[in-house]
């Protein structure tokens, strides 16, 4: 009987101690770990992927007509050559309001135009009525080392904000705009202006 004892004691000394070997092995929170399944793509070599499709820039052509009359007050005119006519053109700035006196009458919205005047006619690069003012540079940009004159527009009325580039193509004999910034791309209803370092303008 001693040595059946001691036989089932030996045999569950083995069994006990080949269990703690495999739960050595095994971590504790291996059981609960979430198997992570790689991400299969899909598209195969050589895939068409169909490129962004940039929106057409808008192109203004020679007018026989300019969007202003004599009446209008003229806020900035400025002369250089821009035009495959190689002459001296006018870019011209003017607004309805009238100026009185020295000082300048803003109703509640005024015409605003941006232009450039040749010998055979206007291009009429901005034309817009609203509650504001508009700011117009002709710059020098250099691009592959070559000088190429920009017109750039500030449209500043109450509730928005529009910055936009005019270039001459020789090619297509007309000015191209590129629109820079404007508040609309963030503010559905418009923004509201509190404090800007712009200047009035003063009455000529």
């Amino acid at each position: 009987m001693k040595k059946m004892a001691i036989i089932l004691m030996a045999v569950c000394m083995l069994v006990l101690s080949g269990c703690e070997q495999v739960a050595d092995l095994v971590k504790p929170d291996e059981e609960e770990q979430e198997v992570v399944v790689p991400a299969v793509d899909t598209k195969k070599d050589g895939d068409w992927e169909e490129p962004e499709q940039e929106e057409p820039k808008t192109k203004i052509v020679l007018s026989k007509t300019l969007n202003m009359t004599n009446e209008w007050t003229i806020m900035g005119d400025y002369s250089i050559s821009l035009t495959k006519s190689g002459k001296k053109d006018r870019v011209l700035l003017a607004t309805s309001a009238r100026s009185v006196n020295g000082e300048m009458q803003w109703d509640d919205s005024q015409y605003w135009t941006l232009a450039v005047l040749t010998e055979k006619g206007a291009y009429n690069l901005f034309y817009q009525r609203f509650q504001g003012q508009v700011y117009a540079e002709v710059n020098e940009a250099y691009i592959s080392g070559i000088a190429t004159p920009i017109i750039t527009v500030y449209a500043f009325s109450g509730t928005d904000r529009d910055i936009r580039n005019y270039t001459y193509s020789y090619d297509e004999d007309a000015f191209i705009e590129d629109q820079i910034f404007t508040t609309k791309t963030f503010s559905t209803g418009g923004i509201n202006t509190l404090y800007s370092t712009f200047p009035e303008y003063k009455a000529r």
